[in-house]
């Protein structure tokens, strides 16, 4: 038989700038998730790995709450980014500083949320959450395209 690499038919390979339509710019982030795309199949992934008994559920629907809050949040203000593009530095820096600002608010939150379900955790389930929850910060962090995703890219 084939390698599985050989068996596999090539896939076409798609970048922003072949995307970009003659005379247009390339988007950098068209083929990029919309932060909090998929946050509810990451809410439902994090509820089963962590096996979670009945009297941790409701400590877990909080932080799901925030989860969902947040990537809303995120969203809209990535929407409202991707939209104004300021022509000078100061303004640049200003809309930095804001959403640098939005994004510590948005990871304090997180963390009053994550702390009472990660108390109420047994040992085990502690690992799990560490592995799961290791780059997380404020609204799910990677795992919904906040704070632990790269700011500096937008």
């Amino acid at each position: 038989g084939l390698p599985s690499a050989q068996a596999q038919p090539a896939r076409a390979q798609s970048s922003p700038a072949a995307d970009a339509q003659p005379g247009q710019p390339a988007r950098p982030h068209a083929n990029r998730a919309m932060p909090g795309q998929f946050i509810e199949g990451r809410i439902a992934f994090l509820q089963t790995e962590l096996k979670l008994t009945a009297t941790q559920q409701p400590l877990f629907d909080r932080l799901a709450g925030e989860m969902r809050a947040g990537a809303k949040d995120m969203q809209a203000r990535m929407t409202a980014v991707r939209a104004d593009r300021p022509d000078s530095s100061v303004e640049r820096m200003e809309r930095r500083t804001m959403l640098m600002k939005a994004a510590l608010a948005d990871s304090e939150r997180f963390l009053a949320a994550y702390k009472p379900l990660y108390g109420a955790l047994s040992p085990e389930q502690r690992k799990t959450a560490d592995l799961l929850f290791a780059r997380m910060g404020g609204g799910m962090g990677s795992m919904m395209g906040g704070p632990g995703h790269d700011m500096r890219k937008h």
